[in-house]
């Protein structure tokens, strides 16, 4: 008899179940239910060769003095308002002066993060290390090495879907006498995706 009452208890609990279930409109109780999936972010990149841009600084100048600048870099969008990056430094210098010719070179590397504030502005940190002339030696043509930190932001003003030219002032907050940047630093060039 108990084992009777349990049964039309159990029954019933499963026939009323079975009835509170809430079907929407166009569904059927044998159609899978998407309730208990998530829901997705949109994918802010397609593939990470969307996420990647390249760009830098070129420059130059010829005459009496001649100097050039060849900066390229490469980075990567995290997100859509973060992107990492790293590049190469080379400056060539040349001035004639009373008859003689000094000539001088600075290269190495650098890396930077920047954030994007609003849509095109832009906050930026990056350091540099470069090797440059150490007029402080006592050795004639020595060269040391100089770690320059850069703080600042800037603009990018877009020209296509995936480029853009970028003008940017930068502080030097590590400055040394031998520091090949003046404060405050400014510099323009652009960033192609691609």
């Amino acid at each position: 008899m108990i084992k009777k009452n349990i049964y039309i208890i159990l029954m019933c609990i499963n026939t009323f179940m079975m009835y509170s279930q809430e079907n929407t409109p166009g569904s059927s109780p044998a159609s899978p239910q998407t309730f208990s999936q998530r829901p997705t972010a949109p994918k802010e990149f397609d593939s990470f060769k969307e996420r990647l841009f390249f760009g830098g600084n070129f420059g130059a100048w010829f005459g009496t003095t001649t100097y050039v600048n060849a900066s390229p870099l490469i980075g990567c969008r995290i997100t859509k308002k973060i992107s990492v990056g790293a590049g190469f430094t080379y400056n060539y210098y040349s001035q004639n002066y009373n008859g003689k010719k000094y000539v001088s070179t600075i290269y190495g590397g650098n890396a930077f993060a920047r954030y994007f504030v609003l849509e095109n502005l832009f906050a930026q940190v990056g350091w540099d290390r470069l090797n440059v002339p150490d007029f402080r030696s006592i050795i004639p043509n020595s060269r040391t090495w100089v770690d320059n930190i850069l703080v600042g932001g800037g603009f990018r003003q877009s020209f296509s879907e995936r480029g853009g030219f970028v003008i940017a002032i930068y502080y030097n907050v590590n400055q040394t006498p031998l520091s090949p940047y003046q404060n405050p630093i400014i510099q323009m060039g652009f960033n192609i995706g691609l």
